[in-house]
């Protein structure tokens, strides 16, 4: 079977059995070191690139299929930044921080060991990326020598840019990225119902962000040059906290949060 015919055979299944589901539903977020993929080694020979320390922050839901397995879906805002430095042999000087904004989407199986007060588990699937935005700041010799030794900031625009208003232009910007995610961690049970969510993942990149030599404005410098044939894999912290919700219960009329007891005076 191919994988967009299971694709659709699952999401049918899903929606076929919507009446009677259950969810953990909540938010989630944490810190993140994004590690950089070049295509090509020349590039990392003539620049000391740093893993960027980022974050990430969004909503989870989870519909539990069975009691061993369940589904889990993500939106998530993340900030993934880059800085370089040429290397220290050379007689021009040169630094540049990229800082890329993305919206993404993991769809995961995950399998799951219940146990009380913690239940561990461990996930994997599918991950879309989308670029929505990036600027940077940017310092060479030749730049220096043209700004009193200062250097320029800007902001990247995905079609053509307007250099008086410190745009830079990726104009074939690969700004639907799509990769690999694998993960564990654990639920603790809190408040009589909900739940923490402690978890460690790995993301692979499988696209990069751009294509070389398509626009002017990162290239005709001296010491550098910005190369966009990298991609971005990184390793995510994630703390949540979730909420239960039983839609058969909801159909019923019943609530799926247990009532708080009163006292009797």
């Amino acid at each position: 079977m191919k994988f967009h015919h299971f694709l659709l055979f699952f999401v049918l299944s899903v929606t076929s059995n919507i009446a009677q589901a259950q969810y953990w539903m909540g938010i989630k977020g944490g810190p993140s070191l994004i590690m950089h993929d070049y295509r090509y080694a020349t590039y990392t020979d003539s620049f000391n690139i740093d893993n960027g320390y980022n974050f990430h922050f969004g909503a989870i839901m989870t519909y539990v299929a069975s009691k061993r397995f369940s589904v889990t879906s993500e939106l998530n805002y993340e900030r993934r930044s880059r800085a370089l430095t040429n290397i220290p042999n050379m007689s021009d000087s040169a630094s540049s921080i990229f800082i890329s904004h993305y919206l993404t989407t993991p769809i995961l199986l995950q399998v799951n060991f219940p146990n009380s007060p913690l239940s561990f588990y461990a996930n994997a699937g599918i991950k879309l990326n989308y670029w929505l935005a990036a600027s940077g700041t940017m310092y060479t010799t030749d730049i220096g020598n043209n700004t009193g030794g200062e250097s320029i900031d800007y902001t990247v625009v995905f079609n053509e840019a307007n250099s008086l208003q410190n745009q830079k232009s990726i104009v074939d910007a690969n700004r639907l990225q799509y990769g690999l995610s694998a993960g564990a961690g654990f639920y603790m049970d809190v408040f009589g119902g909900d739940r923490m969510l402690f978890e460690l993942r790995y993301n692979y990149s499988h696209s990069h962000l751009g294509l070389n030599g398509v626009s002017s404005d990162f290239e005709n410098m001296l010491s550098y040059y910005e190369n966009f044939e990298y991609r971005n894999h990184s390793l995510t912290v994630s703390v949540g906290y979730l909420l239960f919700y039983n839609s058969q219960l909801k159909r019923k009329g019943s609530s799926s949060i247990k009532p708080k007891k009163r006292k009797i005076r």
